[in-house]
């Protein structure tokens, strides 16, 4: 199975696997599925840790590409059709980063491993 994760989840499964909910750690434990991390998490995360609000042990270059690295997963560029899809897309969640996953996702047509209940106003399949 493919999915991809929410910064959300990366961020818990990086720093803090706890947590996660059963039904997502047993997801990302799962050797057999292939996780998918965004571009767009990326851009997160580097905005959130430079204005402060996501302190992390190191910048946020290494720290990603050695988790990335570690934990198998794979990196999901940010394509123009999801950009294009997101400025579509019902406006039940603000974030610009969680209306882009959420257009990934749908374009790609895997779940998205989030604890954000704002996911399930969508028509994609949310894993929690």
């Amino acid at each position: 199975m493919k999915v991809i994760l929410d910064t959300n989840a990366a961020l818990f499964l990086w720093a803090d696997p706890s947590r996660l909910s059963p039904a997502a750690r047993a997801i990302l434990e799962d050797a057999d599925n292939t996780l998918l991390f965004s571009q767009v998490s990326t851009w997160e995360i580097c905005l959130k840790h430079q204005i402060g609000k996501l302190p992390l042990p190191e910048k946020p270059g290494p720290f990603i590409r050695k988790r990335l690295e570690r934990d198998q997963l794979v990196y999901e560029p940010i394509s123009d059709d999801a950009l294009f899809a997101s400025t579509e897309l019902p406006k039940h969640h603000a974030d610009p980063f969680d209306r882009l996953l959420i257009a990934t996702a749908s374009l790609l047509r895997v779940p998205v491993v989030t604890s954000d209940p704002l996911f399930k106003a969508y028509p994609i399949d949310v894993i929690w």
